[in-house]
């Protein structure tokens, strides 16, 4: 009995394998394929890594400082620290300095102008880049009267240089009894200005021309000459609650973007500026401008020299 157990075991198995050997083995259960192009992460002045920058600098020239200005941009989705890597002979110094811009100062003061109207239906708020920066409780009267608001944003500590969303929003309880035909809370300028007093940018609101290039959302037609009302006696503004909007408040207000750049006058690069503390941190899709400045020794020897730069990716600082 036992001696047969056996042999029934083994013709199980012989025709397991053979059935195993006739069908073949699948080489992989599944694939997951991906093309990815990349841009390089960090360039100087959009070149890459495998292109360098070159300068050339005559004999006859007998300068003692040379300078150029380059723009190294983060194209990567995280932000990185770099340095730099300098390799010159004695008599040499490479001295490389942040250019000055807007990036450097802080937005100061955003001026609205705004129509306090009849009744008192015209309360708004305002905000830059959705901070609350200005309440206004409307006064009403007879006349109307358009006002200028001044606003102080130095307490928020926002960064001149970029684009700036101002939004304005009506704030009162109820709409006045001709909302439907005129809109409400009327508005004509904005301009936002870095420190200093320096204007950044400016808009007349209700003047296609003014407006273009400012992203405008939500703002009611072209006043008075589409309802023709008064409107404080002004040629051309827009409302931030349109006519007939509903009353909630994602109706009530409107927005512009305004956009700081090349606020203020560059300083020339040269080789008594501050160097650049290193290494240093640029945010995702940030660029910096640069001062890249050669400054020669008295004691410099005649001849050839050979000085290079290289951008390098190092660890974050302590």
């Amino acid at each position: 009995m036992k001696r047969m157990k056996k042999a029934g075991i083994a013709f199980l198995v012989l025709v397991v394998a053979a059935a195993m050997v006739s069908a073949g083995l699948i080489p992989f259960f599944g694939e997951i394929r991906t093309t990815a192009e990349r841009k390089q992460a960090v360039t100087i002045d959009g070149q890459p890594y495998d292109m360098p920058i070159e300068h050339e600098i005559d004999a006859e020239d007998e300068r003692c400082c040379f300078t150029w200005e380059h723009t190294i941009t983060n194209n990567y989705c995280e932000g990185l620290w770099l340095d730099w890597n300098h390799r010159y002979p004695k008599g040499v110094e490479v001295i490389i300095s942040e250019a000055g811009s807007c990036c450097d100062h802080i937005l100061e003061t955003l001026v609205v102008d705004a129509l306090d109207g009849q009744a008192q239906w015209d309360d708004f708020e305002v905000y830059v880049d959705g901070i609350l920066v200005y309440t206004y409780d409307a006064q009403g009267g007879n006349p109307e009267d358009w006002l200028t608001h001044t606003i102080d944003l130095t307490p928020y500590q926002l960064i001149c240089c970029g684009p700036h969303t101002v939004g304005i929003v009506c704030t009162a309880t109820t709409a006045w009894p001709h909302h439907n035909t005129y809109g409400q809370m009327a508005i004509d300028y904005i301009a936002l200005y870095c420190e200093g007093q320096v204007l950044c940018d400016d808009v007349d609101i209700g003047n296609p021309g003014s407006e273009a290039g400012h992203s405008l959302s939500s703002w009611g037609p072209i006043e008075p000459a589409t309802s023709g009302g008064g409107y404080g006696g002004i040629n051309d503004c827009r409302v931030t609650w349109e006519p007939g909007a509903e009353a909630d408040d994602t109706k009530r207000g409107a927005s512009v973007v305004l956009t700081c750049e090349d606020c203020y006058e560059q300083p020339e690069c040269d080789c008594d500026a501050e160097p650049m503390d290193t290494p240093f941190y640029l945010e995702a899709g940030e660029a910096m401008d640069i001062c890249y400045a050669i400054k020669f020794s008295p004691l410099a020897s005649a001849g050839t020299y050979h000085i290079s730069s290289k951008l390098v990716l190092v660890e974050p600082a302590e």
